[in-house]
């Protein structure tokens, strides 16, 4: 039965024909692949691309953090940088002692996503090609790709954010066990990524706004908690402290030292040692303050950070991430935005506004997501980022001794470390990547072309925001809860750590959600043109916006 408001093919609630009168199971299971033909060939062409990804790039990618992610699958350690959320959905596929699966799975999670957003959009009224529309940058954005085929908790995160959101969206008064499986969702993508630490609280605001009633905001709350709650409790099992990580000190430190000068800060004397003596114009981004050694050359000589220095002898850098540092960086931080806010502000605005930038901006350091380890390269490429304590043999491209053997290992516990799980996962081979032709050329050119631009994300987000303002009577109606937390995932990580093209892209699916949201639920064959008159007349003092 078809809804004659939206054009949705939905059953009115009670009207469900009876049992002797419903179709067979297969011709069920086959209708909605007929009524829906479109959508399904771009599904399988977004199939086809990720089955080249894996021809090309046997059998899965990586960057430094996969290391650590398949150390803490296999030690069940909490890890002091980042949460373990990932590391546990890689456990559970330890036993089948193969990268492979990691692979497939991330990619179901794309193609998941792309799918869930399109049936949304459906559902809530909008013509099959709006819908297409909608999921084609997370079905073909080549970037999304390379990520989906790396040891990266990025898919994973996407995807249980996505999920979540789509079925919050679903009905304007989701049921109370809908309201519970979406905080389980959200509590667990917290554990993912840091940067979902504020989305709970979010998306129980979005939903207060929404008036779904007190029942179903304590289900999304108490619910979203256990898992969060869980995690506490086994920190401060391990580091006798209840925290999810001993690291936001540290990236908020890297984020403020771009701009931070001692000279106009009361800096106590504990923590001077933080300060760079360098000029903000001879300094590196951020992310470099606490994973690299080297600072920028300044007049020709080479200069070291501010946490190199602190530990010249030993510069370990899990020693950045202890309870103790973690509370120094953290205070130093504090001082700089309070001494310099205006210098604060401007830091983080650039970042932000660097996000809509047309094209990706060269990037031969990996300072901003955007170097070979984000980007499908040759294999020659791919060898030199593989990182000394990965490997026991050398690798040809590498310099020399540029590996970890056994004498190497006695002396480097994490590296032994690092190196058994990967034969764990993958066996001798320890997962090394290949380039295969003729696939690796043609990734290499799809990914010139064929990937969200920046521009384009903005004026996805302006889309969504105006189907806001249309609603405004509504508070923005259905679309305010996924424009929110595509507005947070672009906007917090250049407020607590730097810019990366790699964090913008979980705020890809959810962005697009929003702007498709905002054509939803006015009459069928309303044109583009008489949305906009409706959005200038809701503006003014025009009558309530139409009823989703």
């Amino acid at each position: 039965m078809t809804n004659a408001t939206t054009g949705s093919e939905r059953i009115v609630p009670g009207q469900q024909p009876p049992a002797g009168q419903r179709s067979p199971l297969v011709t069920r299971l086959v209708r909605p692949a007929v009524t829906h033909w479109q959508f399904g060939l771009v599904v399988l062409a977004a199939v086809a691309m990720r089955i080249v990804v894996i021809l090309g790039y046997p059998p899965i990618l990586w960057f430094s953090d996969s290391y650590n992610y398949l150390q803490d699958a296999v030690t069940h350690v909490p890890d002091e940088v980042r949460p373990n959320g990932y590391p546990f959905f890689l456990a559970l596929l330890l036993p089948l002692h193969s990268d492979y699966p990691i692979a497939l799975l991330q990619a179901a999670m794309g193609i998941a996503v792309g799918v869930a957003i399109y049936a949304l959009l459906r559902h809530r009224g909008l013509p099959w090609w709006g819908g297409v529309l909608a999921a084609l940058p997370v079905l073909f954005d080549s970037y999304e790709l390379h990520l989906e085929h790396m040891v990266t908790a990025d898919p994973l995160f996407l995807f249980l954010v996505t999920i979540a959101v789509v079925i919050l969206c679903w009905s304007d008064r989701p049921s109370v066990p809908t309201m519970a499986v979406a905080g389980l969702l959200i509590g667990y993508a917290t554990l993912v990524r840091s940067v979902g630490e504020p989305l709970l609280v979010v998306v129980v605001v979005a939903m207060l706004v929404r008036r779904v009633g007190w029942r179903r905001l304590v289900a999304l709350a108490a619910v979203g908690i256990v898992p969060i709650g869980a995690y506490l409790i086994w920190f401060n099992g391990t580091w006798g402290r209840y925290a999810l990580t001993e690291s936001s000190g540290a990236f908020l430190y890297s984020r403020v030292s771009t701009f931070a000068e001692c000279s106009k800060m009361s800096v106590p004397s504990d923590l001077r040692f933080l300060c760079d003596p360098n000029p903000p114009k001879d300094r590196p981004p951020a992310g470099e303050y606490i994973w690299a050694d080297n600072d920028l050359p300044v007049n020709g000589h080479t200069t070291y950070t501010p946490l190199y220095e602190w530990s010249p002898k030993n510069p370990d850098p899990s020693l950045r991430f202890t309870a103790t540092m973690n509370a120094k960086t953290r205070q130093f931080a504090e001082h700089a935005v309070e001494s310099q806010p205006l210098a604060y502000a401007s830091a983080v605005t650039d970042d932000i506004l660097h996000t809509f930038g047309w094209t990706r901006q060269p990037d031969p350091n990996d300072y901003y997501g955007n170097g070979p380890t984000f980007q499908f390269v040759s294999g020659t490429e791919m060898t030199m980022q593989i990182p000394w304590y990965a490997t026991p043999r050398h690798l040809y491209g590498t310099p020399p001794r540029a590996f970890c053997d056994a004498s190497c290992q006695k002396n480097d516990v994490q590296a032994r470390q690092i190196q058994t799980a990967e034969k764990d996962f993958a066996g001798s081979g320890l997962g090394v990547t290949r380039a295969v032709q003729p696939w690796e050329p043609l990734l290499e050119m799809y990914q010139r072309y064929i990937y969200l631009r920046g521009t384009l994300l903005g004026i996805i987000v302006l889309i969504g925001a105006a189907g806001l303002v249309a609603r405004w009577r509504r508070w923005g109606g259905i679309g305010l809860l996924p424009w929110l937390v595509g507005a947070l995932l672009i906007a917090l990580p250049p407020v607590t750590a730097g810019f990366s093209y790699r964090y913008v892209l979980a705020a890809a699916p959810v962005a697009c959600l929003a702007a498709g949201l905002a054509f939803a639920g006015w009459p069928p064959g309303t044109s583009v043109r008489a949305l906009a008159a409706n959005l200038r007349r809701h503006l003014g003092r025009g009558s309530a916006v139409d009823q989703e």
